[in-house]
């Protein structure tokens, strides 16, 4: 009767509520069939997960200035940044936003020139271009080896200049340069608050010393764009304007020596038609003066407007060398293969259990039928 009890009480648990000490009970009486797949799985993870280099990650975090703020707004500035709008970045004359900032980190003319950045590791063990380090110094799984080793007996690999002259064209990349600038871009992560428009830069290398010096390279550069795509229509007009004052300004010399000859060679002379000549040559001197100062004053206006153009960054976080890597997290992972294995593992216990259950009653019912069966013969 206790069995029968126990398995009505077993079925119950899965066909109407769920009793939890009938379950727990349920498996700790097959508990040895969690040692195999639970030690196994172990064994394993902690094996692949071993073989998974570590690397690093550094973050910086700056915030732009916006000369067309949403100051004159008043509390709706501050009002729509309560639900995410940022009305300064609206307002901007801008065509790239901040919010543009990761599409032009994940450019090709913004990668390719990072091959070149000079890195050197915290050991000492390498020091020399970026490109180098990330062919030359990477560890890799076994199983990432393992497929290298096998795409290479089925296709000739590719080869990669590595002459310190040679300069890729991001116009026309080979196949390895492409690999390697992708592998750049996935190293490198860019992220825009929306409401406060920081800039949050994350870079991942294998050691820590390189992390920190390409996310400092990487900062730098961004600002190195936004400055030069800021600057760029004020710097057109502050040229234009420089050489047509460097004109002006040799016109205006050259009117004032024609006029200082002709002066020095005609004095004490009476004929009006000297004066007349001496009257237009003045003249065309004060005329070179006028167009000299007025595009003069016009340069200052533009080396103005360069430098109210000219944005400036505030810095909220530098960059610095990691003390503890940023992954793999083994422990964790480890730890949740085994809890997953350990559910599965648990579930294919209980449904067995139960059509072990299901399988005895069948024949205990099929058993009594036939029996009654027979008494009944038996009696006719």
């Amino acid at each position: 009767m206790s069995q029968k009890a126990s398995r009505n009480t077993l079925q119950a648990s899965f066909t109407g509520k769920i009793r939890l000490d009938v379950i727990v009970s349920t498996l700790f009486r097959h508990r040895r069939k969690y040692i195999l797949p639970l030690s196994l799985t172990i064994v394993l993870t902690s094996a692949i997960m071993l073989c998974i280099p570590r690397y690093y990650q550094v973050q910086v975090k700056l915030a732009p200035e916006y000369t067309n703020g949403g100051g004159s707004l008043g509390g709706l500035s501050s009002m729509a940044s309560m639900i995410g709008i940022n009305l300064n970045s609206m307002n901007s004359n801008d065509a790239i936003t901040p919010m543009f900032y990761p599409d032009v980190i994940n450019s090709t003319d913004f990668l390719v020139p990072l091959m070149d950045v000079h890195v050197q590791t915290a050991d000492g063990s390498f020091s020399g271009r970026y490109v180098d380090y990330l062919t030359k110094h990477q560890d890799a799984p076994f199983w990432t080896w393992a497929m290298i080793k096998v795409k290479a007996m089925l296709k000739k690999p590719g080869t990669l200049n590595t002459d310190k002259d040679y300069r890729p064209d991001p116009f026309r990349l080979t196949e390895m340069e492409d690999k390697v600038v992708r592998g750049i871009g996935g190293s490198i992560r860019c992220a825009v608050d929306k409401k406060t428009d920081v800039i949050t830069l994350t870079t991942t290398a294998q050691d820590p010393l390189v992390a920190a010096c390409m996310a400092d390279t990487v900062m730098a550069r961004l600002q190195d764009f936004i400055t030069e795509y800021r600057t760029k229509k004020a710097r057109i007009d502050l040229d234009h304007i420089n050489i047509l004052c460097n004109d002006a300004h040799e016109k205006y010399l050259k009117a004032c020596t024609a006029y200082a000859d002709f002066v020095d060679s005609h004095q004490d002379v009476v004929l009006q038609s000297y004066k007349n000549r001496q009257d237009q040559l003045e003249n065309e001197m004060q005329m070179a003066f006028t167009a000299y100062n007025s595009l003069a004053q016009q340069r200052i206006l533009a080396e103005s407007k360069l430098q109210e153009r000219t944005p400036a960054f505030t810095v909220l976080q530098n960059a610095s060398v990691p003390v503890k890597h940023a992954g793999p997290k083994r422990m964790f992972n480890v730890a949740a293969l085994t809890i997953l294995v350990f559910i599965i593992t648990s579930i294919n216990i209980l449904v067995r259990t139960r059509e072990d259950e299901e399988q005895k009653d069948g024949k205990a019912k099929d058993d009594n039928g036939g029996d009654n069966g027979a008494t009944v013969t038996v009696a006719d």
